[in-house]
Parts: structure tokens; C-alpha cells; sequence
């Protein structure tokens, strides 16, 4: 063995040199030594805790899920071989953190998804009115025009130019337009006008007669009645 500081080779530098040095402690040997691996661990419970924000920010949830699956993996592998895999307790605090977490997100994600689908169909309904409203202006337009309401087929509208053709609601089902309008005198230039008709959009489901149908009665929106025809 050679001495680090005068370089002279030495069988003992535990009993000293020549050169006055003498070791402080045993030699370092080469083996090397492997400790116990924490990293998954670690990890999972950071992904876990940054998938908190995926109530957020949606993208998160990727995170989120990685980090349950790393932390329930680090745990298996402490339990099993201890020597070799450590962060037990890492391990634990991301189970139990994405225990709670992930029933959560499935909550938020199912109560967002009911309230996308609520707002499309109130999109829809909303849609449907205003085509049943330009019906309704093409219809009270021809009524000033002509003294009288159109025919259910509305082929009198579309011989004025004032529709193109049927208009279907969001749903794609053809409005179903009623006239029951008739005059109040024998005398139509010094009587007044009934004016009384209905547009019906069949709704979501497509029945009429059901309890979804937007109903626009004399130009106003009505509830639609229990048992109405369809």
C-alpha cells in the first residue's frame, strides 16, 4: 500500500510511515454498495398530487394516473424486497392520496358530462324556437297580406317567397304547423282577425305528443299539453 503522502510503499500505514503519516481509519475497498431504490415512489406520489389539479385543468389527469399506477407498483415492490426497493412510506401516502382522488375526478367528470349534455340539448331547444319564431313571421306575414292563414302543407308560402321550403327543428324533424284561424265577421276588410295557430317541434326524443315538445301558440311559447296528438 502506498503512502498518500510521501508515496512510499507500506505493508501497515495503521502503524505509520516514515514519514510521520499515519491512517486515521480503515482503507475504502471497491465494493459497491446498492441502496435501496425510492425513485417510483417518489414519483407516484408527485403525480398523484399534481393530478390534483386536473379538477383544474383537465390534461392533469394523465398524471394523475400514472402516478396511482407508480405508487401502487413502488408499494408491491417495498413489500416484497425491501432491500432492493425503499419509499415505502412515498409509497403508501400515493396510494392512499389516489384512493381518494380518482373516485373523486370519476364524480367531477360524470357531473361535468351531465351538465355538457343539459347545455347541448337546452342549445338544441333553443335553436328549435328560433326556427319555429321565423316560421311564425312568415306566417303572420302572409296573414297581413292575404287576410287568411296557410295551409298546413305551407305551399302558399313558398309561392309568396316568404319560406324556401320545410324547416325542420335542431333534431332534424319538419315543424308541424296547425291553422284553426278563421275570420271574425262575413266583412274580412273591417273585421279583425282570429289568429290562432300552433307550430310543434317534436323535440329530442322525435315523438309528438310527448312531454319534450316546444309548443308556439298565436306566436307564443306554451307549455305542451299531457296528451296531446300526435
Amino acid at each position: 500500500m502506498l503512502c498518500p503522502c510521501c508515496g512510499r510503499k507500506n505493508e501497515d500505514l495503521q502503524r505509520g510511515c516514515a514519514c510521520g503519516a499515519c491512517a486515521v481509519a480503515a482503507p475504502q475497498t471497491d465494493a459497491i454498495v446498492e441502496l435501496p431504490r425510492i425513485g417510483r415512489a417518489a414519483w407516484g406520489l408527485v403525480g398523484v398530487i399534481a393530478g390534483l389539479g386536473s379538477f383544474l385543468t383537465p390534461w392533469l389527469v394523465a398524471p394523475a394516473l400514472l402516478g396511482a399506477w407508480a405508487s401502487v407498483s413502488a408499494y408491491r415492490r417495498a413489500r416484497r424486497d425491501p432491500a432492493r426497493f425503499g419509499g415505502l412510506g412515498f409509497a403508501r401516502a400515493g396510494v392512499a392520496l389516489a384512493s381518494l382522488l380518482l373516485p373523486g375526478l370519476l364524480a367531477f367528470g360524470v357531473y361535468h358530462a351531465q351538465r355538457w349534455q343539459a347545455g347541448r340539448q337546452e342549445s338544441a331547444r333553443a335553436a328549435s324556437r328560433a326556427r319555429m319564431l321565423e316560421l311564425a313571421l312568415a306566417i303572420q306575414a302572409y296573414q297581413r297580406e292575404r287576410r287568411a292563414l296557410p295551409s298546413p302543407q305551407l305551399t302558399e308560402l313558398r309561392a309568396a317567397g316568404l319560406s324556401a321550403g320545410p324547416i325542420a327543428d335542431s333534431w332534424g324533424k319538419s315543424l308541424r304547423y296547425r291553422p284553426t284561424g278563421e275570420l271574425a265577421a262575413a266583412n274580412p276588410a273591417a273585421a279583425p282577425l282570429l289568429t290562432q295557430y300552433s307550430i310543434v317541434s317534436a323535440g329530442e326524443d322525435g315523438e309528438f305528443g310527448t312531454a319534450d315538445d316546444l309548443v308556439l301558440r298565436d306566436g307564443v311559447f306554451v307549455p305542451a299539453p299531457p296528451a296531446s296528438g300526435k
